[in-house]
């Protein structure tokens, strides 16, 4: 289960950016069959990921080499120390399979907006142990995907995770 990060002498290994557009993290189960989408229409992808049961998924709203933040409706689903998730762009056939990672931080959102009654977290994952082809593609992603810099916290109290 992912833990409040603590926050002395963290520093970021990564810069840090907003993703744009609708770009999803799917934490795997162990059920997950998501391999073959290659092929597959919008509506195809979006029911293999229903039926694949995810443990959690949510827009990317911050991404780096390192790891990425993503939004999702809470669950009850419990996380073990380390996973599984894949980065999954429909609209662009963008597949980003198996990315090996550890839960760093798990927040609660503020309840305002349009879903305000529903319950919605923050993750806060660090990428473990890519393959060359992960970097590739992720730097891909990132170069891509992105837009600004995510600018870093004044006060060492607000700094967040090492990705």
């Amino acid at each position: 289960m992912p833990q409040e990060a603590t926050h002395e002498n963290e520093q970021r290994k990564h810069k840090r950016y907003f993703v744009k557009d609708r770009i999803f993290a799917v934490v795997r189960s162990k059920n997950h069959k998501l391999s073959q989408i290659g092929n597959m229409s919008k509506g195809e992808i979006a029911f293999a990921v229903l039926k694949s049961n995810p443990l959690k998924m949510g827009r990317i709203i911050e991404a780096s080499l390192g790891g990425l933040s993503f939004s999702y409706v809470e669950n009850k689903a419990k996380m073990a120390k380390s996973g599984e998730m894949d980065i999954l762009f429909a609209d662009k056939d963008f597949h980003l399979s198996r990315i090996p990672f550890k839960p760093v931080e798990d927040t609660e959102l503020d309840r305002k907006g349009p879903f305000g009654t529903l319950p919605m977290k923050r993750m806060t994952v660090q990428f473990r142990n890519l393959t060359p082809h992960q970097e590739l593609k992720l730097g891909h992603f990132l170069d891509k995907y992105t837009t600004d810099e995510v600018p870093e916290p004044e006060s060492p109290q607000a700094q967040g995770s090492s990705i």
